[in-house]
């Protein structure tokens, strides 16, 4: 089985930049106390070691690929916002430690992904520039 392991974070001087980049994905890496997200420039060698092009990341940003994408096509990450097709909350997406798997979670109702198919789950933001999202349904 061949899993993607792919990370996204916020980077660390993104009030500087354009709201499209202040997300970056990649491979995650620790570093001297920092928190680096490095880009894949190809996906056959991975990650380019140079360190000039290592991208200083917001460590509580860190998040995992599902290895899931939503009816978009986009990648679905932990600490995602997803609205799910039937439902009228927003959900977030996160990892479970009692069932080792990423769930969908809106405080009173838990989701699984195996109950959906990716065309009925749209990532709509994530919980670090919208948590006002998650309060709505509260």
């Amino acid at each position: 089985m061949s899993r993607e392991h792919l990370y996204k974070a916020k980077r660390v001087n993104w009030r500087e930049l354009p709201k499209d980049e202040w997300w970056v994905e990649g491979f995650y890496v620790k570093c001297r106390k920092h928190h680096y997200i490095l880009s894949v420039y190809d996906i056959d060698y991975g990650f380019d070691e140079r360190y000039e092009d290592w991208i200083e990341v917001i460590s509580e940003t860190v998040c995992r690929y599902t290895s899931l994408t939503d009816k978009n096509n986009r990648k679905i990450f932990e600490g995602d916002i997803v609205l799910v097709d039937g439902e009228d909350k927003y959900f977030s997406v996160e990892w479970d430690n009692d069932t080792a798997r990423f769930i969908m979670n809106c405080e009173s109702l838990i989701v699984d992904f195996d109950n959906y198919w990716n065309y009925q789950v749209e990532v709509i933001s994530n919980v670090f520039d919208n948590p006002e999202l998650l309060e709505e349904g509260e």
